[in-house]
């Protein structure tokens, strides 16, 4: 028994000193969002967990907005761009990012988050543990899809 406990340290040891670090090539251009889940723990400071499920096909219905677009540009800036469904710019958010292994820390006015970023046929998963309803606890948990639509 000592000996398996001994071997699965091992091999999970191994395997982060392999882990992928992401690279500033990967990010550099503007990403669109197109698929988002969010799980909202504490919903009115109960036990209880609230859902957020935005499908590609319902973005525009679910969020009430065009899917947001991101811009990461070389020299550490980006700016997220927010549009109404009537095609007119609402709003706009604007920050820097770093890359830390295989987490992106962007950090704004407004906020500083931290996401794991994986990478699999042309678009990015954002995965965090977010503030999401903004009640002081970053205990909810943001999945969300984007690809690349501009080097």
């Amino acid at each position: 028994m000592k000996r398996n406990i001994y071997l699965l340290l091992l091999i999970s040891l191994a395997s982060c000193k392999n882990a992928d670090h992401l690279s500033p090539l990967d990010l550099v251009g503007t990403w669109q969002n197109t698929q988002l889940h969010v799980e909202v723990h504490s919903v009115n400071d109960t036990d209880s967990i609230s859902r957020l499920v935005v499908a590609p096909s319902d973005w525009e219905k679910v969020m009430s907005i065009k899917p947001i677009k991101t811009t990461y540009w070389t020299d550490g800036t980006f700016a997220s761009v927010y549009i109404g469904l009537d095609g007119k710019e609402i709003g706009q958010e604007k920050g820097t990012w770093t890359i830390r292994n295989d987490s992106l820390i962007l950090v704004s006015n407004n906020y500083r988050n931290a996401y794991r970023v994986t990478f699999s046929n042309n678009q990015a998963r954002f995965v965090s543990l977010l503030d999401w309803d903004q009640d002081g606890s970053r205990d909810d948990l943001y999945d969300g899809w984007q690809k690349k639509v501009e080097q």
